[in-house]
C-alpha cells in the first residue's frame, strides 16, 4: 500500500548535539501527531549524535537522516530542511529545546481554522540553565486576531516584541515553494531567525497560540551567547531586511514605510549600548501598547 506525503515535517537539525540526546529524544518520543515525518540534519558530524538517534529509532518509520560534512551553519541547515520537507506544514524544532505533546497538534489546529494564516506559533518559557539570560520578560506579541493584517502588523512584530519567540513555529510549506521564503544568511547569522519571520509576516498573517508554549534554554556556551549588535550588525540588518521588503512587500508604499521604519529601529539599535537599547525597546513598547489598548 502506497503512502501518501505527510501532513506534518518536523525538521530537528543537529550541531554537537550529544549532550542534548536526552533532549532530542523525549521530543520525538513525544510527537504523537499522525501523519508526520521527522527528518534530522547533522551537517559537521563531529560526534555519535546521529548514529546514536539512527540506532534508537531504527524502526520507526516516521524518522529519516541526513548526515553530511559540507559544514553548513544552522542558518544552512534550516533551509536544508524546509527543502527536504514534504509535508504540508513544517516545524523546527531545536536540539535543546522542549516540546509539549500537543506542540504540533495545537499548531496544526491554528492553521487549519484560519486558511488566512500562513504561520502559527506559541509562547516560550525560558529556562537558564547556568544563570545567563540575555532577553527581558516575554509578553504576548502586539498583535490580535481580528485585526486587519497589513505591513503595520509586521512592524509591530519586529520593532515592539521579541520576534525571536515565533521562530519555532509552524509555516504552510506552499507558501515558502511559492515565494521562495527560504532564510537569507546574516553577519555571523546574528538574528537570521528574526528576519525570516518577519519576511514570512510580509505575505501574510501570523497567528498567535497563547496555549501553545515550548521551553528554551539559555547557557553561556550557545552560539546565541556571544552575539553582539553594533554598527556592522545594524548595516547588515538593514541590507538583510531591505531585502525581504524589495521582495515581499505588497505594494510601493509598504516598502517605503516599511524601509524607514526598519531602517531607524537598525541604526538606534547599533548604536546604543545594549542595556540602553533593551532599556528603550521596553519602555516604547509599553508606552505604544498602551495606547492600543486605550
Amino acid at each position: 500500500m502506497t503512502m501518501g506525503p505527510p501532513l506534518v515535517t518536523v525538521g530537528i537539525p543537529l550541531y554537537r548535539s550529544r549532550r542534548f540526546l536526552d533532549t532530542i529524544a523525549g521530543n520525538i518520543d513525544a510527537i504523537r501527531y499522525p501523519n508526520v515525518e521527522i527528518v534530522v540534519s547533522d551537517r559537521h558530524m563531529l560526534d555519535d549524535t546521529v548514529d546514536l538517534l539512527r540506532q534508537r529509532y531504527s524502526g520507526d518509520p516516521r524518522i529519516r537522516f541526513l548526515q553530511s560534512t559540507d559544514g553548513l551553519d544552522w542558518v544552512g541547515n534550516f533551509n536544508l530542511l524546509l527543502r527536504e520537507a514534504r509535508g504540508t506544514y513544517f516545524v523546527c524544532m531545536a536540539h535543546d529545546d522542549t516540546f509539549p505533546p500537543t506542540f504540533v497538534e495545537q499548531l496544526v489546529s491554528a492553521l487549519e481554522a484560519r486558511p488566512d494564516a500562513v504561520f502559527a506559533f506559541g509562547r516560550v518559557d525560558q529556562l537558564s540553565v547556568d544563570g545567563f539570560l540575555p532577553t527581558f520578560p516575554t509578553s504576548a506579541p502586539p498583535i490580535t486576531d481580528d485585526e486587519p493584517w497589513t505591513v503595520g502588523s509586521s512592524l509591530r512584530l519586529l520593532t515592539l516584541w521579541q520576534l525571536w519567540i515565533a521562530y519555532r513555529g509552524m509555516i504552510r510549506r506552499d507558501v515558502v515553494a511559492r515565494w521562495s521564503l527560504y532564510m537569507r544568511p546574516t553577519y555571523r547569522t546574528i538574528r537570521a531567525d528574526i528576519y525570516w519571520v518577519f519576511a514570512v509576516s510580509l505575505v501574510g498573517r501570523l497567528q498567535y497560540v497563547p496555549s501553545c508554549a515550548y521551553t528554551k534554554r539559555f547557557y553561556r556556551s550557545s552560539t546565541g551567547a556571544t552575539w553582539s549588535f553594533g554598527p556592522r550588525q545594524s548595516l547588515d540588518a538593514i541590507r538583510v531586511l531591505g531585502s525581504y521588503l524589495d521582495d515581499y512587500a505588497r505594494t510601493r508604499g509598504d516598502r517605503w514605510v516599511a524601509k524607514t521604519v526598519a531602517f531607524a529601529w537598525c541604526a538606534v539599535q547599533g548604536v546604543l549600548p545594549a542595556w540602553a537599547a533593551r532599556r528603550l525597546g521596553s519602555g516604547v513598547r509599553r508606552v505604544l501598547l498602551a495606547g492600543r489598548r486605550g
